[in-house]
């Protein structure tokens, strides 16, 4: 005895479809909202993007703007906090590079950096593990931050950034001056 027939089957598949369609226009809309919110910061971009973006959200307003905005979105319970910060990772990979807000850029970033193994930049060698200078401690340290926004690890090194500007005195990133 059959009790579901395919009519039943066929409405069941197409109120799936449904969802599926909807979610996926409702991810246009808010990744459209998003690469507004890009433009505007990109407008807003008055010097290199590598000093625009020096600090975290605490130290740099910027991106402490982004991280509210990402944060008042996991407030309300439409995503959850490792997706907010997935997408503010995101955002700033897209603006560093000059491309179009896609939700799982910090994704694409992490599995390319991951493959390949080797950053796309270098610099000179820091000082030699038995002998060294704070001078050459910098330059190691810049070079880290450097592979880690490579990597896309972007509030991983404003971490590391504010962290080595409040411990060491007179900590500058030497990268920048390439």
């Amino acid at each position: 005895m059959s009790v579901i027939n395919q009519a039943i089957v066929n409405a069941v598949v197409k109120s799936f479809e449904g969802e599926a369609k909807a979610i996926a226009k409702a991810r246009t809309a808010q990744d459209k909202a998003i690469q507004a919110a890009l433009d505007a910061m990109v407008i807003a971009c008055d010097k290199p993007k590598a000093l625009f973006l020096k600090g975290n959200a605490k130290t740099n307003e910027a991106r402490g703007q982004i991280k509210a905005m990402f944060d008042a979105i996991v407030e309300k319970g439409f995503i959850s906090k490792s997706s907010g910060a997935s997408y503010q990772s995101a955002f700033w990979i897209a603006f560093e590079q000059g491309i179009e807000f896609k939700r799982d850029l910090n994704n694409k970033a992490k599995t390319e950096g991951e493959s390949t193994g080797e950053a796309k930049t270098s610099t000179k060698a820091s000082g030699a593990v038995q002998s060294t200078s704070r001078k050459d401690l910098d330059k190691t340290l810049s070079k880290a931050l450097a592979q880690a926004r490579l990597l896309g690890l972007l509030d991983f090194a404003a971490d590391v950034l504010d962290l080595c500007q409040d411990r060491l005195d007179g900590f500058e990133e030497t990268i920048l001056d390439k």
